[in-house]
This record gives structure tokens, sequence and C-alpha cells, in this order.
């Protein structure tokens, strides 16, 4: 299946292309979007919950949790555009006529999703860490680790967005996946908490919370800004992402398929 994306490269880049376009009026938006949520998160983390005996570096903690994790807010508003179109006047139908594999043409939306997240996951540190830079240690950054786990995290939540499309029959059950799916899987994956720390509390849920993919992507990063003493491996975390994003990438194309009718 992927031997074939070369020779479809030219047409696959320029749909690509056009994407970012249409995403580009939008950069603003989603910048400012950033910040005020980046921003307050860190200053109630990092500073009010220190009152109430929080650990005095969790501002650092958090910030580098939400490189991890910002993608997540893409998800939602992705798999509601896709849901709407399949409900709606069907746009997709027509990418499906270009000279383009039917499954990789699918693939482009969850691709086009990990690209426009990307772009926001950039910017998430350097907006946190002027608030928790006393917090910060450079010796335990690393740089190739935080752009593998960037890229691999951004598309993992690229392909579970259209892995949710593929579900939802139409916007009003949509709008459960929030608080059913994305909510609990970011809440449970390590957004306050490290998989040691849990695994110390309770040794059955940890290995639960071990299929959860988001915790990998929030751990992950953790340890490739903080260094790697109390989260899991930065190795790990890649290769579990990469499982799954080949995985849900799998489940949701073919379902996707199934859904257009493709042949």
């Amino acid at each position: 299946m992927f031997y074939a994306i070369p020779a479809y490269w030219s047409v696959l880049k320029h749909m690509l292309y056009a994407d970012l376009l249409t995403f580009k009026p939008m950069m603003k938006t989603k910048l400012i979007d950033i910040f005020i949520y980046i921003s307050i998160t860190i200053v109630v983390m990092g500073y009010l919950l220190t009152s109430f005996g929080v650990r005095d570096d969790f501002g650092i903690f958090t910030a580098a949790t939400l490189v991890g994790s910002v993608a997540m807010f893409e998800i939602y508003p992705r798999a509601a555009g896709v849901v709407m179109d399949l409900t709606g006047n069907k746009v997709l139908t027509y990418d499906l006529t270009l000279p383009l594999p039917s499954w990789l043409s699918i693939a482009r939306i969850a691709i086009t999703t990990a690209l426009q997240s990307l772009f926001m996951s950039l910017f998430a540190l350097p907006i946190g860490l002027p608030f928790v830079y006393q917090q910060f240690d450079p010796s335990h950054f690393s740089l190739p680790w935080v752009i593998a786990l960037l890229i691999m995290g951004n598309m993992f939540f690229g392909f579970f967005s259209l892995f949710l499309s593929s579900f939802v029959q139409n916007i009003q059950q949509l709008g459960s996946c929030w608080m059913r799916i994305i909510f609990p899987l970011w809440t449970l994956g390590g957004f306050q908490f490290t998989w040691a720390v849990l695994f110390a509390k309770s040794k059955w849920l940890a290995y639960l919370v071990l299929l959860n993919p988001c915790l990998y992507a929030q751990e992950g990063m953790r340890s490739a800004i903080l260094g790697q003493s109390e989260n899991l491996p930065c190795w790990i975390c890649f290769v579990a992402l990469t499982c799954f994003t080949l995985l849900f990438a799998w489940i949701s194309i073919k379902r996707m398929m199934k859904r257009l009718d493709c042949v």
C-alpha cells in the first residue's frame, strides 16, 4: 500500500498544498486560541495550585505535557468537518475522482489534520516556556526526540480524528465524542500525572492505561523535554505511537472506503 505513495506524490502534494492554503487564514486565530489556553493553564497549574501542595515544578510539567497533547484539540473540529461533508454535499467524493488511489485520497484527510495540528504544536513550547523558564533544565532537552514525537504524535491524532469520523453517522452523535472519548483519553493519558506515579498507586490501572495512545504522546514529550528519569523512555513512546498510528490508519481508511463505497 505505502510503496505506491512516491508514484502519486505529485498529485498528493498539490492536494495537501490546497488544504494548507485553506488553513492559512485561520492560523492567526488558532495561535491566539493556543496562547490563551496554554498561558491560563500554566498559570493555574504552575502558580496557583502550588499553594495547595502541588509540587513546585508542576508548571514546567504542564508546559511539556501540553506540547504533546495540544493537537487533541484539532480532533473534534476536523472530525466534525468530515462528518458534515459526508452527511451534506459530500465534496470528498470529488476527491475520489482524482488520479489518486481511493485509500490515499482518504488518508490525505488525516495527513492534512496532522499538518495543521503540527503547526499549533510547534508554538506550544515557545508560548508556555516563558512562564516557567526558571524551572526548565536545558540539559534534559532532546531536540531530535521532540521533533520525532511531535511528528508521530500529530500523525496519530490525525488518523484518530479520521477514525472517529468513520464511526459517527451524524453531527448529533459527534457531540458526545468529546465527553465520552476524547476527554477521558486525554485526562487518563497522563495529563496531570506520570505513568510511574499511577503505577505506584495502582498497578492494574497503570497497565490498563498502557492501552491509551494519548499516554505515549504526553509521556513522550515530557521525557524529551524534562528527561526520562520520571517518564516512559522516548523510544517506547515513539514505537507505541507508530503502532497506534498504523492501526488506526488501517481501520479508519478501511471503514471510510466502505462508507464511501469505494471500488
